[in-house]
C-alpha cells in the first residue's frame, strides 16, 4: 500500500453534482485514500448525497461557514495524509488522477504537484499550466493541484478573507517562500465552467491579491475587470432588448 493521500470536497446546496464528484474520488484507481467532505449547512439535497455515501467517506460536517476558504481550512484541521487534494462540489477527478500523482511523488522529492484541466462547458477544452505566468494571471490550476501537508503547515492555510480567489493567494505565497512545484502533462479535473470563479468579481480579487504580493502586473487585471463588467453590462442590455 502506498502513502495516504487526503481529499478534501466542500459543498452549499450542491446536490446538482456532488454525486458525480463523491464518485470520481471513491472511484480512483488508488484506493489509499482519506475523504473528507465539509459542507456549510446546505438546505437542498446536498446532505441525503453526502449520507448515500457516508460509509465510504471517511469524515463529514455539515454546519454553517464563512466562505469556501473557512470550509477547505477547516477540511485540512482533519487531513492525516502526506498529501492533499481539494476537488469542489461541482467538478470531478479523472480516474487514473491520484495513481499519477503518487508514481510522481515516489520519484520525486517536490511540494506541489499538478496537471492539465478540462474546462466543461458548451465547447470543452483542455488547458495546460504555466508557472510562468502565474504573476500575471491564476496560470497553475487549483483543482489540478496535490500538495504535501507540510506546506501547509510552512506557508499556513488559505486566507478566508478572500471569497473566490484564495487559492491565488496560497499559491503565490507558495511561490514565494520557494515551494517546489511539479508539473505532470496530463489531464486530472475536470471543472465546470461558471460560478463566482467565473464571475468579474474574481478580477477584483485578483487585482487585491497581485497589489498585496506586488506582483507588477495588478493595474493590467483593472481593465480586464472593466472589460468583463462591460461585457456583462452589454448582454443584459441586449437581453431587454430582445425581451
Amino acid at each position: 500500500m502506498g502513502p495516504n493521500i487526503s481529499v478534501i470536497t466542500i459543498t452549499l446546496n450542491a446536490e446538482k453534482y456532488l454525486e458525480q464528484t463523491i464518485q470520481s474520488v471513491l472511484n480512483q484507481t488508488y484506493d489509499n485514500i482519506q475523504y473528507i467532505i465539509i459542507d456549510g449547512g446546505s438546505t437542498d439535497g446536498t446532505i441525503d448525497i453526502i449520507k448515500k455515501y457516508e460509509s465510504k467517506v471517511d469524515y463529514w460536517e455539515s454546519e454553517k461557514d464563512t466562505g469556501i476558504y473557512d470550509a477547505m481550512n477547516k477540511g485540512l484541521a482533519l487531513t492525516t495524509g502526506s498529501m492533499i487534494g481539494i476537488i469542489n462540489a461541482d467538478d470531478y477527478y479523472l480516474p487514473h488522477t491520484v495513481q499519477t500523482v503518487i508514481e510522481s511523488y515516489k520519484k520525486g522529492n517536490a511540494d506541489i504537484y499538478y496537471g492539465d484541466m478540462e474546462i466543461l462547458n458548451a465547447s470543452p477544452s483542455i488547458v495546460k499550466p504555466n508557472i510562468d505566468k502565474m504573476y500575471e494571471m491564476p496560470s497553475i490550476f487549483h483543482p489540478t493541484c496535490f500538495v504535501k501537508k507540510t506546506v501547509y503547515d510552512n506557508i499556513g492555510k488559505f486566507n478566508p478573507i478572500y471569497k473566490i480567489s484564495g487559492d491565488y493567494d496560497f499559491l503565490l505565497r507558495c511561490l514565494k517562500k520557494q515551494m517546489t512545484f511539479y508539473y505532470i502533462p496530463q489531464t486530472f479535473t475536470v471543472f465546470r465552467h461558471g460560478g463566482l470563479s467565473s464571475s468579474c468579481y474574481s478580477n477584483v480579487e485578483g487585482y487585491r491579491i497581485m497589489k498585496e504580493h506586488q506582483t507588477g502586473f495588478h493595474k493590467q487585471v483593472i481593465w480586464r475587470g472593466i472589460n468583463c463588467y462591460a461585457k456583462t453590462y452589454l448582454k443584459k442590455i441586449i437581453h431587454l432588448g430582445r425581451s
